[in-house]
């Protein structure tokens, strides 16, 4: 298990982000992990964490799920989002992504929030597609490594192999 690199600028992982929720992703056997507690900042109801953070902190574990498995900066194209259980503020979650399988050009994964008792409260399926004109190394230097191990960090910088570093 390894903690993932953050994206300088995310709102959900950024460590520079004083607003932000400074989240930290892990990856372990082919699954994105992140322990969740949400203050109530962000509730949409009292003391329920807004539906819109929770799409979000899932788009995230997507977006890696995606990435460490096929090594390709993928974008959002579709998505579909179940709420099942209210998610609470200030309360621990556990929040997992997994990558599914590649239909022609769509990048298919899904990821989930699950409560202390490891019942299902939000799940989104979603489809994305390889982003265009984005350039690996512009890309890579977004990223802050400080936190992540020699071979995670291999693992995002072989973008870089056989093209202009």
């Amino acid at each position: 298990m390894g903690i993932l690199p953050v994206y300088k600028d995310s709102f959900f992982c950024g460590l520079e982000r004083k607003d932000g929720l400074q989240l930290v992703m892990m990856y372990d056997n082919d699954a994105i992990l992140c322990d969740v507690n949400i203050d109530s900042r962000f509730e949409g109801y009292t003391n329920v964490l807004h539906g819109g953070m929770i799409f979000g902190i899932l788009d995230v574990m997507i977006w890696y799920a995606i990435f460490m498995e096929t090594k390709k900066i993928c974008m959002t194209r579709h998505t579909e989002m179940d709420f099942l259980k209210p998610v609470m503020c200030n309360t621990p979650y556990l929040a997992k992504g997994k990558f599914l399988k590649i239909e022609e050009r769509d990048f298919l994964a899904t990821a989930w929030m699950e409560d202390e008792n490891g019942e299902l409260c939000a799940r989104v399926n979603a489809v994305f597609r390889e982003a265009k004109d984005i350039s690996a190394a512009h890309f890579i230097n977004r990223f802050d490594f400080s936190r992540t191990s020699p071979k995670i960090k291999q693992h995002f910088y072989s973008l870089l192999e056989g093209k202009e570093k």
